[in-house]
């Protein structure tokens, strides 16, 4: 494999990367129609530079890796990073709710409501 292969290979890798999100190593060089080790020196080497990670996963018994694509992964942490964040903004929203608001009490009167007192207290204090 000359060096211009390997560019293209690389160059390949990534391309597949970025539509797929991930790809079985296996299945990777079989797709890319070479050889096992040349796959593998091509993923190292794109692993020591901080664009791929490979994880290693056990499919039907057989050790292989799984090849991630650190711009999707790096993507999907900053999703989750959201989503908590989302999930944290809600919690506070509802947290400032009165008690009232998800009280299942009927005949509940708001000047003797012991709840209401509290979260009432809470709010005024740390506010």
């Amino acid at each position: 494999m000359t060096d211009f292969q390997i560019v293209d290979t690389r160059e390949e890798i990534l391309k597949i990367l970025e539509q797929k999100g991930e790809i079985l190593q296996k299945d990777l060089w079989k797709e890319l129609k070479i050889d096992s080790s040349k796959c593998s020196r091509i993923l190292r080497k794109l692993e020591k530079e901080g664009l791929i990670r490979r994880v290693e996963v056990v499919v039907d018994g057989v050790k292989t890796f799984k090849i991630v694509s650190s711009k999707i992964e790096e993507k999907r942490a900053e999703e989750e990073k959201l989503d908590l964040r989302t999930v944290m903004d809600r919690m506070e929203q509802v947290a400032k709710l009165p008690p009232c608001y998800g009280c299942l009490e009927l005949e509940c009167e708001a000047e003797r409501c012991l709840k209401l007192e509290v979260w009432f207290l809470k709010v005024c204090k740390f506010g």
